[in-house]
């Protein structure tokens, strides 16, 4: 099992696997969500994911585009986020406990990443999101 948690601790979930490689993206929306260089996240199905501790202490914006971001509202940790299929969770990997057991898969929004990130690794880049497979 894969646990997180906020940085307070009053929010902590778990789910038992990731599906996807954790996911970078380097867009304006997704820095100032998490205040650094890009979000780092990774999927769980929602049938999966169960709320522990603090579920009535996330706090979900949103913006008129439908883009939005999900955190507790106590310590401001980023939490887990509805993807927009309804089917799963985006999961900041930052605020997880756990060794989710998979790596990066590849970072998108590179084209307009900030001036001072710099990227390593051998992950794929793409300058928007990756082709469709």
């Amino acid at each position: 099992m894969i646990h997180g948690s906020c940085l307070c601790g009053g929010v902590r979930f778990e789910f038992p696997r990731a599906v996807t490689p954790v996911g970078m993206c380097h867009c304006s929306l997704c820095r100032k969500a998490s205040g650094t260089a890009s979000n780092a996240v990774l999927l769980a199905p929602k049938v999966e994911l169960r709320w522990l501790a603090g579920e009535a202490l996330l706090q979900t914006f949103t913006r008129p585009t439908g883009w939005g971001t999900t955190f507790c509202r106590t310590c401001g940790a980023p939490m887990p986020h509805p993807h927009p299929s309804g089917g799963a969770y985006y999961v900041p990997a930052g605020c997880l406990d756990d060794d989710p057991g998979v790596a990066v898969g590849g970072h998108i929004f590179v084209g307009s990443k900030a001036p001072w990130d710099e990227i390593s690794g051998s992950a794929p880049q793409f300058d928007e999101r990756p082709p469709a497979r």
